[in-house]
């Protein structure tokens, strides 16, 4: 299936009746949280150099790292390190792990939901279908977050609860189990590429959510079966659920 891009400017030209029809069968959704479902402010630039100044004062090489993904950084480090020194290792992986969990937090304090996913996320599980968050951010965070902005979901997946994280397929897979579905009777619903990747790899249907600012490009290599500017337009392209 070729993508569409809904709601935007510089969108081709929607296919006439594709809403309410190009996700039926679909019986589960999964969410990425920060950025899909909530406004989060987190500099990545300077989470990504923290934990690159904690890597090389433990004297890793930190110029291979410099382009990963902040997660598989620290792995990357550690595993670097326990080759020599496992209780340095340790103590990298520690030490990385708690910068990026204090900024995490600390980005939680002013987090809130975009418009209408509150009631976006009712009106799915309302209307039979079952919803999955799966995140990347810890689950300290994401909980503190949902104190203040209650939202109904049947499954939470942070890295806290899994082995693998996305854009591992088995971070997906764990919720499907959770929520009793199948791959192919999901939708993977997020604003990062790797979201759209997971979902693939599980055969699921994917949408794309961009970022205020960006366009489609940002997905050109992903290439999800959607792409909207805001999540809770998804609602007019489902059908019933099963």
């Amino acid at each position: 299936m070729g993508e569409q891009v809904a709601g935007s400017d510089q969108a081709p030209v929607r296919v006439a009746g594709l809403r309410g029809r190009m996700f039926d069968s679909v019986a589960a959704i999964l969410f990425d949280f920060d950025g899909t479902l909530i406004q989060q402010s987190i500099d990545f630039d300077f989470m990504r150099k923290v934990v690159l100044d904690i890597a090389g004062g433990y004297g890793v090489a930190t110029e291979p790292l410099v382009t990963m993904h902040i997660l598989e950084l620290i792995d990357r480090a550690t595993d670097e390190l326990m080759r020599t020194d496992g209780h340095r290792g340790r103590a990298l992986f520690q030490e990385a792990h708690r910068a990026v969990f204090d900024i995490e937090l600390a980005a939680a304090e002013d987090a809130r939901a975009f418009p209408g996913v509150p009631e976006m996320l009712r009106h799915l599980r309302t209307n039979g279908f079952r919803v999955g968050i799966v995140t990347r951010n810890c689950r300290a965070a994401v909980e503190r977050v949902l104190d203040r902005h209650p939202m109904d979901y049947d499954a939470l997946l942070t890295r806290d609860d899994v082995e693998h994280v996305k854009p591992d397929p088995r971070h997906l897979l764990a919720a499907l189990e959770v929520l009793g579905v199948s791959g192919e009777e999901a939708v993977m619903c997020g604003d990062h590429p790797m979201d759209v990747l997971a979902g693939k790899r599980i055969g699921a249907k994917t949408v794309g959510v961009l970022p205020p600012g960006l366009t489609s490009e940002r997905f050109a290599q992903a290439v999800p079966d959607l792409i909207l500017t805001q999540v809770t337009d998804l609602l007019s392209y489902l059908g019933t659920a099963p």
